[in-house]
């Protein structure tokens, strides 16, 4: 019986021993290679950011909402708001000092909602404050007669371009969201998708999909061009707002368009991106293919969104680099205008839409946290107080008031210029370039702060972000809390990691699909590889693990997605290859995945792979630099491709 108990106690032991070992080993060869790069993110100089600084945008936000609709800034000098009559809502300039302030009709959706949804990320009650409803008060840039929410009250969609007819609605659609016992509000976005609905049908023209306008008028039911640019990346807007509809009323026309919209800009020759709408393409994308089976090319959405490559705006995608004292990664904007030309809006707009993507595919948790950490470090910048005032377009104004003062502590440069007037970067904007407004500080850009406030919460390890996944979606679905943390340090680090609720809970971590913690309560610590990250999951403690298809579920609650990688072994960017040489492929899983078909692709050439496999001779190519792309195909029916550049000798 002795024996027995022992020779027990030693298997055991060795199954403990023997798990431990394979999850380590897992976590150190095979994660590493698991993840997917984001080009741009990947050529920072260094994951941590230089003069890292962590900025508490939840209090900046809340400090521009006091500012704006506290009414201690609303002077006859630079009043920032103002009551209209005509529409019965409320007016914010885009700008301080903007000529159009007080004209009721002039104050767009892209600040007013924008600043009513911001606030109302941290914390603030917009339907009950100082006696007001200003969510309430939305309802006026709602169009009856067209059906649609606009960008202006009192107008109509017959001049307005796509980006500005559709950026607003998901604004209205997100506010809608978290008020929903503003029935009205909630009624006019209903309609306002169904409207869009239709206008997809029509662009769509039975099977012949053709997005690329510059608008799309209510009245008459038809897109038009101007003559001067498109916005083909409408049909992500759309997308987005029909895929909300879908989950809002269940109705299966939404889901069949917005994958019809998606196959569009999934085949769109080039990036479709024009002004913030393609920045929602790769969440959606991921989230479409995790729960309704389809393929989307993430790295191809990803690119046309980072890196410069649009064809209706060329030039416009994520910054990298220094300029003068001052490090740029991650800010977003034009990489080419001026050298570079980064904007706030878009830099606070592009986290809010791209941060979900983790959630849905955690292959790219790294990539997107180290991103969204520079973006967050570096953000700081559009700020009058964290910048020399030589490099602002504040210092060629005569004079500061306390009013001016305040307003600058709290109120964003609308960009970042790369240089302008001899001074490397310059803070500053349009406004005071075009005659716009008599200074740069862009409330429009304020107004959307809590996007970032929402996102991103300090740990006790200095750069090491709790970035919520949940708080900046337009959704309906049930989630549980979910977390992004990417360690940026050379090695590992430990985190004190605090569950948001009271109740017990088990932490799964998606990036390899395990429980890292049972039954913690309030908080616990979580060892985070150096360089690597994870994407914490609170699900209740002891609850089952159930598998349908690719996905985990608990409770019917999505929880996390199968995916795999393929990868080069050995071979790196740029190598040089002479001669014989072998290109062998491998597969990293967050489940058990192997390859069962793979492809190479050279100078348009295509070999199969055997056993992974496939044996070279440079001397049957030309010399020079060749892009070579790995396809495989795996036993679970996933597909991935990865590509690098070899120099052939």
């Amino acid at each position: 019986m002795k024996k027995r108990t022992i020779l027990g106690l030693l298997v055991a032991i060795i199954l403990i021993m023997a798990t431990s070992c394979l999850f380590k080993i897992r976590r150190k060869d095979c994660v590493k290679v698991f993840y997917k790069r984001i080009a741009r993110t990947s050529s920072y100089a260094q994951a941590m950011p230089g003069n890292y600084k962590y900025v508490d945008y939840a209090s900046l936000a809340r400090d521009f909402d006091a500012l704006i609709f506290g009414g201690t800034s609303s002077t006859p000098k630079l009043p920032l708001f103002w009551a209209d009559q005509t529409n019965q809502t409320f007016g914010i300039p885009a700008y301080v000092g903007d000529h159009r302030t007080g004209q009721d009709g002039e104050q767009e959706a892209v600040t007013t909602a924008a600043a009513v949804y911001s606030a109302t990320l941290v914390g603030i009650d917009k339907a009950d404050q100082h006696g007001n409803n200003y969510v309430q008060m939305l309802n006026a840039f709602f169009n009856p007669a067209e059906g649609v929410f606009l960008n202006n009250p009192g107008r109509s969609s017959a001049d307005a371009s796509m980006w500005y007819l559709l950026y607003p609605a998901l604004l209205f659609a997100h506010v809608s969201q978290q008020y929903p016992e503003e029935t009205q509000l909630r009624q006019n976005v209903v309609k306002t998708i169904e409207s869009w609905y239709k206008a997809y049908e029509v662009m769509y023209n039975n099977g012949e999909p053709d997005f690329n306008y510059t608008g799309f008028n209510f009245l008459t039911n038809q897109p038009y061009k101007n003559g001067r640019w498109t916005e083909p990346d409408a049909a992500v807007g759309i997308a987005v707002l029909l895929y909300y509809g879908y989950e809002l009323t269940g109705t299966e026309q939404y889901l069949r368009a917005t994958i019809n919209l998606l196959d569009y800009i999934d085949q769109f020759f080039g990036s479709p991106l024009y002004e913030v709408l393609m920045y929602y393409a790769p969440a959606l994308m991921a989230k479409v293919n995790a729960l309704h089976g389809t393929s989307y090319d993430l790295d191809k959405a990803i690119s046309r969104v980072f890196d410069g490559n649009s064809i209706p705006r060329g030039g416009w995608g994520s910054l990298v680099g220094k300029w003068g004292d001052y490090e740029i990664n991650g800010l977003f904007g034009s990489i080419t205008d001026g050298g570079g030309y980064a904007f706030a809006m878009n830099t606070f707009t592009a986290a809010g839409a791209l941060a979900p993507l983790a959630q849905y595919d955690p292959r790219y948790a790294r990539d997107l946290g180290k991103w969204l950490l520079h973006a967050s470090s570096n953000a700081r910048y559009f700020y009058s107080p964290e910048t020399k005032r030589e490099n602002q377009s504040l210092s060629r104004l005569t004079g500061t008031s306390d009013e001016l003062q305040a307003i600058i502590e709290v109120v964003p440069y609308e960009g970042i210029r790369k240089q302008s007037g001899g001074k490397e970067p310059w803070f500053g904007g349009d406004p005071t370039v075009y005659a716009w407004a008599t200074t740069d500080f862009s409330l429009y850009s304020g107004a959307h702060g809590g996007i970032f406030g929402a996102l991103f919460a300090p740990t006790n390890q200095e750069g090491i972000l709790k970035i919520d996944l949940l708080a900046t979606q337009l959704t309906m679905a049930k989630a549980y809390p979910t977390y992004l943390l990417y360690n940026p340090h050379s090695t590992a680090k430990e985190v004190i990691y605090q569950i948001k609720g009271a109740e017990p809970v088990d932490l799964y971590d998606t990036v390899t699909n395990t429980i890292v913690q049972r039954a913690v309560q309030k908080e616990t610590k979580i060892l985070i590889p150096a360089d690597e990250a994870v994407v914490i999951v609170e699900i209740p403690a002891n609850a089952a693990i159930v598998q349908r298809g690719l996905n985990n579920y608990v409770d019917g609650i999505y929880l996390s997605s199968n995916r795999s990688t393929v990868s080069f072994k050995d071979l790196k960017n740029f190598a040089t290859v002479k001669g014989r040489f072998t290109v062998e492929l491998i597969l990293a899983s967050n489940f058990a995945d192997e390859i069962a078909e793979a492809y190479l692709t050279i100078d348009g050439e295509v070999f199969r792979c055997k056993d992974n496999k496939v044996r070279l001779d440079t001397r049957n190519f030309t010399r020079g630099a060749k892009k070579v792309t790995a396809k495989v195909v795996t036993t679970h029916g996933l597909s991935d491709e990865a590509t690098l550049r070899l120099d052939f000798q």
